[in-house]
């Protein structure tokens, strides 16, 4: 009995320890697709349930690790970056949600494929710190301005709201200690929420059943525009370090290391669960490295409480009532929390970016790709309106043009001589 009480009191760990990034998610992408409160407790309940079973299928037949596969800030970025795109360019938001779906159906058949046929070391050595540095910093500073613009955007209560919620993510952050700092999203959001609700901001939706399985395709028939399948086509293998990275991170909490066929399985479940993101209508998922933290700072190896902890958060996707709840929240206090995973993402890149010597080469790389990715930001939606609506798509998103610069100047203009470049390579697999 004792140790079944340990085993749910650290599933609740795990639980508590990812719940603040598995429910922000759903917020900050409802509001940016245009989702009234209900529509974004469905997608909050597809987001738990999602969660619950990739993180299943990774321990089973993936990485093999204890860690949470959940919605992951460059995806909901990038979608939030898609729908900020279609407003300013008049496209319908129910057009980019059919359009999410597809893409990620597309990336998902992808990805797996490549983990599949054990592809992941050449993906390595091509996206090197500089290129998903980039990225970071580009997605960062792109959804830093839709939050902003969502801070704003609901008056004077909300956006002072707005402004405390923000302030109390910091606070905690900076100075909670163990669970408390670990929660301090869900926590601030929580506040938020209290503070717009006896302001009488908040707008419950009503009439939901108790329980309900998450429909298939939750907008309707998935759509394949050609920008948005390329923009997360190219986001999906930026993100294979992304996935490398959190594997290696639980090596170092655990202690023990994987043979590399665990990375390409890894990163082929990864794939299959974005592809099943795609066919319900959810947000893209990677392997967190944070769940690697919680290891570290408990201390338990066990696989028990994690395997508890996803099938809780199957039961919670099961359950709408939890959902509706979460898409109560109102939009300034989600574009809080935007705020802070916006500057979270800008300094990581900023950190890939430095990590090795910056000479006159690297100067360049960096600077013309962000700039470029910037300056493409700031241009007016009327710049598109000429120009057939696939390369639109792809030309008026910041990010994809930056990065696809960084690429381009890293392995073609400015690349290095080809002896320099394979010295590089082998140290990497030998790394691993």
């Amino acid at each position: 009995m004792k140790e079944k009480g340990i085993v749910v009191l650290y599933a609740l760990q795990w639980i508590v320890y990812h719940i603040g990034v598995i429910i922000s998610a759903p917020i900050v992408v409802g509001n940016a697709l245009g989702l009234n409160p209900a529509e974004i407790g469905k997608l909050s309940q597809l987001t738990f349930f999602l969660t619950g079973i990739a993180s299943l299928m990774q321990i089973r037949f993936g990485h093999g690790g204890l860690l949470i596969e959940g919605p992951a800030a460059p995806w909901w970025a990038a979608c939030v970056i898609l729908a900020g795109i279609a407003k300013e360019m008049g496209r319908p938001l129910a057009s980019v949600r059919t359009d999410i779906e597809g893409a990620m159906i597309v990336t998902g058949l992808t990805l797996a494929v490549l983990g599949s046929i054990g592809l992941i070391k050449w993906a390595r050595s091509f996206f090197t710190n500089r290129v998903t540095g980039i990225l970071l910093m580009l997605l960062g500073l792109q959804i830093g301005g839709v939050g902003i613009k969502g801070l704003a955007g609901g008056g004077l209560k909300l956006f002072i709201i707005g402004l405390l919620v923000l302030l109390m993510v910091i606070y905690l952050t900076l100075h909670g200690r163990g669970l408390l700092k670990n929660s301090a999203i869900i926590l601030s959001v929580a506040f938020g929420w209290l503070l717009s609700f006896l302001a009488g901001e908040v707008v419950m939706p009503g009439g939901s059943a108790w329980f309900s399985l998450p429909p298939l395709f939750l907008w309707g028939p998935p759509s394949f525009e050609i920008g948005s399948v390329v923009s997360f086509l190219l986001l999906g293998l930026l993100l294979i370090p992304n996935v490398v990275g959190s594997i290696a991170a639980l090596e170092a909490a655990t202690g023990e290391r994987l043979p590399l066929k665990k990375y390409d399985r890894g990163l082929a479940v990864s794939g299959t669960a974005n592809f099943l993101v795609g066919v319900f209508g959810g947000i893209g998922t990677i392997p967190f490295a944070i769940s690697a933290g919680l290891i570290s700072f408990s201390g338990n190896k066990s696989p028990k409480p994690f395997i508890l902890s996803c099938v809780i958060f199957i039961a919670m996707g099961l359950f709408p009532p939890l959902g509706a709840l979460a898409g109560s929240v109102p939009q300034p206090v989600a574009a809080a929390v935007l705020l802070v995973s916006g500057c979270s993402l800008a300094i990581i890149g900023l950190r890939d970016m430095v990590r090795e010597e910056i000479t006159l080469r690297e100067n360049f790389i960096i600077g013309l790709s962000l700039l470029s990715g910037i300056g493409v930001m700031l241009l007016p939606h009327s710049q598109w309106e000429q120009i057939p609506g696939w390369a639109a798509g792809i030309l008026s998103n910041g990010v994809i043009v930056g990065v696809l610069g960084s690429i381009l100047l890293e392995h073609v203009v400015l690349r290095k001589p080809r002896q320099t470049v394979s010295q590089s390579i082998t140290g990497k697999a030998g790394h691993n």
